[in-house]
């Protein structure tokens, strides 16, 4: 994967990924790109309540809501349509109080109350000895409660701060105003406590993002140390998706979106909607997503993932799949594969091509309906500036210390020192580096 991002990168490609596993730290050092690690003493932050009036549409009240329902109810939660309703609704009058002001009922709203008012109460009404007229004052004296009540909640700033305040108050009203029952306003409060001011996660959606990073065409977000965090991780996640998005709309040039095994943390009935809606938004923004496994499984025993991203998806890329031999039927049903796709697929690393080349990897690439294997030869500047490979990690830190060089001229100079040695493979070469513990600074023979 390092290969392609740093292909479509070389195309002119503005680049967003979120890893799990520093696999990208070194291309990003390389391509002096943004390199960003969650930490507890420096989240990754973002109010994503902080718009301008053009910038509130169906698009960013539906990605509000989703954030709002994923901290309610979890990744894996279950939402009623009356929820789902609801918190739309408190989205809407919480930027409507921002934007507007509420002055009062207008005549036309004072009416609608009023006739629903007016059937639920007969409906519901004990009071059998009401004549017409005191059932008229007493739903107008209702409706007055409402807009006195409406008139007392304000929203000073646009913050996840606001919203919470303006949610914890507005939400038992309108349950109240529509009789609604079952929504547990309590866990509502708790749940969303957590992000308001004094929580534990009080900076993640009050704080926010550094704007630069609209700026920047190659940008990591490692997340690895919250990819245990049943909340904190597709949180965090949808958080950077949105980025994306507004990156998506303000830079002209082409964009990608790679998300690693950060994927499955939001690949829930929840967030299945959200998913869709991102990559059919993608193309008319000349951008793509892409997402990255390391487990087939995790693919064929998903029916969000085989409905939000495989359906959506033009493009399939496959490593090696001969472990998977037997039981592949499945895996070439959801994928839609052919049987001559199968086929080559099969032929990955198994053929008698590897004399006079140099050490290569193969893949096989599905465009449309256009599949074939291709080799992946990388010079080993290349595979130097990929590894994760802690002990290659370390020897090239050492050559770029002392040199007190550029990461890239400290990888030329690793890479001339390995061509001297003689040495074949990668990890002796770095072992005898890190042995020395200096620059070998080799002559070729």
């Amino acid at each position: 994967m390092n290969s392609v991002v740093r292909q479509l990168y070389e195309q002119n490609t503005d680049v967003v990924m979120v890893d799990t596993g520093n696999s990208y730290e070194g291309l990003c050092e390389y391509l002096g790109g943004k390199y960003i690690s969650y930490t507890e003493e420096r989240p990754i932050t973002m109010n994503p309540f902080r718009i301008n009036r053009q910038e509130l549409n169906v698009e960013k009240t539906g990605f509000l809501k989703n954030l709002v329902l994923l901290i309610w109810k979890g990744s894996q939660g279950t939402v009623t349509k009356t929820e789902d309703r609801l918190i739309e609704q408190v989205i809407t009058e919480y930027y409507d109080t921002y934007f507007n002001g509420f002055d009062g009922f207008t005549p036309l709203q004072r009416e609608d109350l009023r006739k629903s008012l007016l059937i639920d109460d007969r409906n519901r009404s004990d009071r059998q000895d009401e004549d017409e007229g005191q059932r008229a004052e007493r739903i107008e004296q209702m409706i007055d409660e409402m807009e006195r009540r409406r008139k007392e909640l304000k929203v000073p700033e646009l913050s996840f701060n606001s919203f919470y305040e303006f949610s914890v108050q507005r939400i038992p009203d309108i349950c109240g105003e529509n009789h609604i029952s079952g929504i547990d306003i309590s866990t509502y409060r708790y749940m969303m406590k957590d992000f308001y001011r004094g929580g534990n996660h009080d900076k993640t959606l009050n704080e926010n993002m550094d704007s630069s990073l609209f700026d920047e065409t190659f940008i990591v977000f490692e997340i690895d140390s919250i990819k245990d965090d049943p909340l904190l991780f597709p949180l965090v996640t949808l958080i950077i998706m949105d980025v994306f998005l507004q990156k998506m709309r303000i830079k002209k040039n082409r964009k990608v979106l790679v998300i690693e095994e950060a994927w499955k943390a939001i690949a829930s009935p929840l967030m299945a909607e959200y998913i869709k809606f991102m990559y059919k938004t993608a193309r008319k923004f000349w951008a793509s997503v892409g997402v990255v496994t390391q487990e087939i499984q995790d693919i064929i025993g998903s029916e969000i993932v085989k409905e939000a991203i495989i359906n959506n998806s033009d493009v399939v890329m496959l490593l090696d799949q001969s472990k998977f031999k037997e039981r592949f039927d499945t895996i070439k049903a959801i994928l839609g594969l052919t049987d001559v796709d199968c086929k080559k697929i099969f032929t990955i690393n198994r053929l008698e091509n590897k004399e006079g080349r140099s050490f290569f990897r193969e893949v096989f690439i599905r465009r449309g309906s256009t599949s074939g294997v291709y080799g992946v030869e990388e010079p080993r500047e290349c595979y130097m500036t990929y590894t994760t490979e802690r002990a290659e990690k370390e020897a090239l830190k050492l050559y770029k210390a002392e040199l007190r060089c550029s990461h890239q001229e400290a990888i030329e100079a690793y890479c001339r020192d390995w061509d001297a040695s003689g040495i074949g493979k990668s990890l002796p070469f770095a072992q005898k580096v890190n042995a020395a513990g200096q620059v070998l600074n080799l002559t070729a023979k």
